[in-house]
C-alpha cells in the first residue's frame, strides 16, 4: 500500500516538480532573460504548472474529504465487530451442552468475527496510510506552488523591466533625435525652476558661442575622469553623496528617468539639436517640460555607495561631443 501511494505521489507532482527542476537545470534564470517572447513562454508554462497543482489539491481534498466518512464507518463496524467477538469468546465452552454441530457453528463464528476484526483493521491501516501520503502529496504540491508563484512574480517583473527599458531605450534616442516628448500635465512650478522665453533655435545659437564656459554639473568636484556609457564618450565627476547636479547651460528637460547603463538620468534640450546629459543620479528634481538656469539643480548624486559619481555628456544630437573642451577643463 505504501509503495501504491508513492506512486500517486510520483504521478502527481512528477509533471510539476521535476518538471521545475528540469527547466531549472536548462535555464539560465530570470535574471538572464532579454526577450520578452521567452519571458512570456515561461510565464505560460508556470501558470500551466500552477493550474495542474491547483487542480491536483482540489482531487486530493474531494479524497481526503472521502476517507473521513469512509474510515467513520469503517471504525463503526471494527467497534461493532469487536464486542461481538468479546462477547463469543466470553461464553467459552458454553456451546458444548448443545452437542458438537453446536461447538462447531460457535468455532467458525469466532473464526468469521476474528477474520473480520482483521480486515476491519487492517483498512483502518490502509486508510490512515492513504489519508498521510495524500497530505503529504499536499504538502509537497503547496512548496512546489509557493516556487512557481515566486518565479511568475520574478517573471512579471522581468517583463515589465524589459518593457521600461526598452521605452526608455525608444525614448533616449527619440530625444537625441530631437521629437519631443510628451509632458506631464502640471501647471505648478516647482523651486528651482525658471521659465524662459524664446525659440529653441535662438537658445540653441546662444548655446553654441558657450563653448569653454559651461557651468561645472558638479562644483567642487575634487576629481575628474574620462569615462563612456553604451560606449559615448563622457566625463565622471565624483561628488559628496546626495550633493546638488546642476544645469550646465539654460536649457528645457528632455528626458527624465532610467535608462540602462546611465541609471536615472536627465537630458536637457539646449536647442540647435545640443544636449547635455547627467546619469547615475540618485534623484532628480526636474520633469519633461520644464525648463532650467545654468546652475539651477535637477537632480541630487546617488546616495547608494561610498562614492558618489555623476557620468555626464555633451551631444550634437545623437553625436557625443569633448565634454572637456564644452566645460573648459
Amino acid at each position: 500500500m505504501r509503495i501504491k501511494s508513492r506512486l500517486w505521489v510520483w504521478i502527481a507532482v512528477g509533471l510539476f516538480v521535476v518538471a521545475t527542476g528540469a527547466a531549472a537545470e536548462r535555464d539560465p534564470g530570470v535574471a538572464a532573460l532579454t526577450d520578452i517572447p521567452e519571458v512570456e513562454g515561461k510565464i505560460a508554462e508556470n501558470l500551466a504548472r500552477v493550474e495542474h497543482a491547483q487542480t491536483r489539491q482540489s482531487q486530493i481534498d474531494t479524497e481526503i474529504s472521502g476517507l473521513a466518512s469512509t474510515r467513520e464507518e469503517a471504525e463503526g463496524r471494527l467497534h461493532e465487530r469487536a464486542r461481538a467477538l468479546y462477547r463469543v469468546r466470553r461464553a467459552g465452552m458454553l456451546p458444548v451442552a448443545g452437542g458438537f454441530d453446536a461447538l462447531m457453528a460457535h468455532l467458525a463464528r469466532t473464526q468469521r468475527l476474528s477474520r473480520m476484526v482483521k480486515n476491519d483493521l487492517e483498512t483502518m491501516e490502509q486508510l490512515e496510510e492513504r489519508g498521510a501520503a495524500l497530505r503529504s502529496e499536499k504538502n509537497e504540491l503547496a512548496d512546489a506552488l509557493r516556487e512557481a508563484q515566486i518565479e511568475l512574480q520574478a517573471l512579471e517583473s522581468k517583463k515589465e523591466e524589459i518593457e521600461r527599458s526598452r521605452r526608455s531605450a525608444t525614448l533616449f534616442e527619440e530625444t537625441l533625435r530631437g521629437e519631443p516628448q510628451a509632458a506631464p500635465r502640471d501647471d505648478s512650478m516647482s523651486y528651482g525652476r525658471i521659465r524662459v522665453t524664446g525659440d529653441m533655435e535662438d537658445l540653441g545659437e546662444g548655446f553654441a558661442n558657450m563653448r569653454g564656459q559651461l557651468a561645472l554639473p558638479v562644483q567642487g568636484s575634487m576629481r575628474i575622469g574620462e569615462s563612456s556609457r553604451e560606449g559615448a564618450p563622457g566625463l565622471e565627476f565624483y561628488g559628496r553623496s546626495g550633493g546638488p547636479v546642476r544645469a550646465a547651460a539654460d536649457g528645457k528637460v528632455a528626458f527624465a528617468r532610467e535608462y540602462g547603463a546611465y541609471g536615472l538620468m536627465v537630458i536637457l534640450d539646449h536647442g540647435g539639436s545640443f544636449y547635455t546629459v547627467y546619469g547615475g543620479l540618485g534623484s532628480t528634481d526636474v520633469q519633461v517640460g520644464d525648463w532650467v538656469g545654468m546652475s539651477t539643480r535637477v537632480g541630487t548624486l546617488d546616495t547608494a555607495g561610498p562614492d558618489a559619481i555623476l557620468f555626464f555628456e555633451v551631444r550634437r544630437g545623437t553625436r557625443p561631443l569633448d565634454a572637456r573642451s564644452w566645460l573648459g577643463l
